[in-house]
């Protein structure tokens, strides 16, 4: 079997008003589609989600179009390689290109687990399961005394874990927001919170210690990504488990600060993190250090590989992310789990009417 095309497109599907987190807002989000057909008549779909700049994105991925087509697409390692060796010295393997490379892996992925007449889940080693999911609004932005009625409905449609935005503001404020959303989705939900690396390693000690009254489950990113040294520092000295990896290009990273102590929940990014072939290999590295494998957003892909992780513990479902407005059978979210689609490769195409309702185009 040979790959005889690649197509990249952008579609814009719209947003339910401004989102964010301590760092930045978005009012517009793309995604942008590859799709590997074959000689035998089989696709292999996969897509980046991106804030800015699509256009850049889908011109890159057609970029990777010429070592791909007439290649093998099983050969997913083989493929892998050849586009890490493309994007090596130009825009290089680490930022930009990561993305379009990821989606390419999950479309070869898709290709390899639809050969094979298999979900990708059972291809990885998976039982199906529903996977649980905890519900991540990004709601930054979001007045203080909303909080409750923005997480409130969730929790009443069986979700059991959530996830709020804290940093950027006043630590008694955060301490009051975090207190409203632990109030909205009870007493016995999990509750998480996110800085999104807004904090010092000093600020981020005390933030965790301030919300402790709250039951806080984890601490996601609370200090930035390059400080290595303070990942471990905060994670030796509050009681939360220290959260991150989602942006982190490389499985190294987490290699290296696994070993010492500064991950204690590992959070990988389908697409920053090199795709299915990324995931897997950071899955590996958590199951070796006992932490959860908790993937960063993409929950219809996550979910695969989550299922099929022997630390695998929840994937993100955040609403204002969701892919569903431009997939044929969009993921089922059930009860605060993911329901597993039981047909062949990862389940989910764009469907046809989507590039005609949000095709974005740059000519």
């Amino acid at each position: 079997m040979e790959i005889t095309e690649l197509r990249a497109y952008t579609l814009e599907p719209p947003l339910d008003g401004d989102l964010g987190d301590a760092r930045a807002s978005i009012a517009t989000r793309y995604w942008v589609v590859v799709e590997l057909d074959t000689d035998a008549g089989l696709t292999g779909t996969g897509w980046l989600g991106t804030w800015r700049v699509p256009d850049l994105y889908e011109r890159y991925a057609r970029e990777f179009a010429d070592p791909l087509v007439g290649a093998d697409p099983l050969a997913v390692e083989a493929r892998r390689r050849e586009l890490r060796e493309r994007a090596l010295y130009y825009p290089g393997e680490v930022g930009f290109s990561a993305l379009p490379r990821s989606a390419i892996d999950v479309a070869l992925w898709d290709l390899k687990a639809k050969v094979a007449g298999r979900p990708l889940y059972a291809l990885l080693g998976g039982d199906g399961s529903p996977v649980p999911a905890y519900c991540s609004r990004l709601d930054a932005a979001v007045p203080t005394d909303e909080l409750g009625a923005h997480h409130a409905p969730h929790a009443g449609a069986g979700f059991g874990a959530f996830k709020t935005k804290v940093g950027g503001r006043s630590l008694a404020e955060d301490v009051r927001r975090v207190g409203v959303v632990r109030e909205a989705v009870g007493p016995d939900a999990d509750l998480f919170v996110d800085a999104n690396q807004s904090w010092t390693a000093n600020e981020a000690v005390r933030g965790a210690r301030s919300l402790a009254e709250h039951d806080v489950g984890w601490v996601e990113e609370p200090v930035s990504e390059w400080d290595l040294d303070g990942h471990a520092r905060v994670a030796g000295a509050i009681d939360p488990p220290l959260a991150t990896g989602e942006s982190f290009y490389r499985v190294e990273r987490f290699e290296w600060l696994l070993s010492r102590g500064g991950v204690e929940v590992a959070q990988p990014d389908l697409l920053r993190c090199g795709g299915v072939s990324g995931l897997r290999e950071v899955a590996d590295l958590a199951a070796a250090h006992r932490v959860p494998f908790v993937p960063h957003v993409h929950y219809a892909v996550s979910a695969h590989l989550v299922n099929a992780a022997p630390t695998g513990a929840f994937v993100e479902y955040i609403p204002e992310y969701d892919a569903s407005a431009v997939l044929d059978d969009a993921p089922d979210v059930r009860d605060g789990a993911v329901v597993l689609p039981d047909g062949a490769g990862h389940g989910y195409r764009i469907r046809e009417s989507a590039r005609e309702e949000f095709g974005v185009s740059f000519d």
